[in-house]
């Protein structure tokens, strides 16, 4: 198995073989969470392979789709048995490509809410098409009252480099102009929330603090999050990150949360843990990619899971390894989810320690982490009580 981690990938993982105690512990752990949940609480599922965009970051490109989609992509009336097929979904990320590609994007996310009982749910953006966007969420608010929705849009520096890394010509513009409208619509919506996500690459390390600087000045009112290019992406040099430029990033969110005009999120009962946890992962990525952190304990496979559009299900989007296709277990999650090759793989991942900083199952694994919740504990301690505040 290989360790898929931005920085880390070049790593071999550490092989700890059955005589690992803690290995033996999580495999037990991960397997007790799997039959308890039934099927994945914490689900990615891609609805869509194409993008307007061509990003140099990106690792969903096209040598990624030639090798890994087998066949032809999932009908809406084959998400809607895989999602009968499901138990509750907790948080719900619906992505691709660019999932506002779809032209009836609003209908299925609905579908997913409404038949898999989704708890909260999610889709990033490069914020390309304004009014399409704006509109689905629109559709998406109203079809589904109460639920919390989050768009995330990425930007990935000032104008010029956002537009030389998404490799297009007015991303940044459109990108700011989708991030505007929606901040005018979250204040018409007490659950909806609206994100920014840069992803740290070789192309703007150098530019961190100027980018924080102009995310502050065009979204004061929510969340920043930060990512690392990871995988085998377009440009195989996106992937060269200096660890202070991530740690730059952190600290200057720090600053925010201390002065108290970072925001965070916002739209449910759990935004600022969500806020403080988010502190915690960016923490536990530094010990990542410093070498400060051994693996283990990855909830990929037990916890989370990712349903490709092809009807591919994985342990987790970096893996190579596959749980199975829907397809083949009558779209029924719940039996592939309880199936040998998932068995195997789970106990594969504790087997060999596998760690990498794909910011979602990081998320899901800190469940299983004391060290996790003791840090999410303080960061919520320390969060300033006008953080997280929904904006009027």
């Amino acid at each position: 198995m290989t360790k898929a981690a931005g920085i880390n990938s070049t790593q071999a993982p550490i092989q700890l073989g059955g005589s690992s105690i803690e290995a033996r512990a999580y495999t037990l752990l991960t397997a007790a969470a799997s039959r308890i949940v039934k099927s994945p609480p914490y689900l990615i599922v891609f609805v869509s392979d194409q993008c307007w965009m061509k990003c140099g970051h990106c690792w969903f490109n096209e040598d990624w789709k030639a090798s890994e989609l087998r066949s032809a992509p999932l009908s809406f009336d084959e998400y809607e048995r895989v999602a009968k097929s499901m138990s509750r979904v907790s948080f719900l990320s619906i992505t691709g490509g660019e999932a506002f590609h779809r032209p009836d994007i609003a209908e299925l996310a609905s579908m997913f809410c409404k038949t898999a009982s989704v708890g909260r749910y999610q889709i990033p953006t490069s914020g390309y098409r304004t009014d399409k966007i704006v509109a689905d969420a629109e559709k998406m608010l109203f079809l589904n009252t109460g639920i919390p929705f989050r768009i995330d849009i990425s930007i990935d520096g000032p104008r010029e480099v956002h537009n030389r890394i998404r490799r297009i010509r007015d991303g940044y513009e459109r990108a700011v102009e989708t991030l505007r409208a929606l901040t005018r619509m979250k204040a018409r919506f007490h659950n909806f929330d609206v994100g920014v996500i840069t992803t740290i690459s070789r192309e703007n390390q150098h530019l961190v603090r100027e980018t924080a600087a102009m995310i502050e000045e065009i979204h004061p009112g929510g969340e920043w999050m930060v990512n690392i290019a990871r995988g085998d992406t377009r440009d195989p040099t996106a992937i060269a990150v200096d660890p202070d430029a991530y740690r730059a990033a952190h600290l200057m969110i720090q600053q925010r949360i201390a002065k108290g005009t970072f925001k965070g999120h916002s739209g449910h009962f759990a935004a600022k843990l969500l806020t403080a946890k988010n502190v915690a992962r960016r923490e536990i990525i530094l010990d990542i990619i410093s070498g400060k952190r051994s693996g283990g304990g990855c909830s990929a496979g037990s916890l989370a899971g990712v349903l490709q559009s092809d009807g591919t299900v994985k342990a987790c989007e970096m893996l190579p390894d596959s749980l199975g296709n829907v397809r083949e277990f009558d779209y029924d999650l719940r039996e592939l989810w309880k199936s040998h090759e998932a068995k195997r793989l789970r106990r594969r991942i504790q087997e060999t320690r596998c760690q990498c900083t794909q910011e979602c199952f990081l998320s899901t694994s800190m469940l299983l982490s004391p060290d996790a919740w003791r840090r999410t504990v303080r960061a919520r301690w320390n969060l300033h009580p006008s953080s997280t505040a929904p904006s009027q």
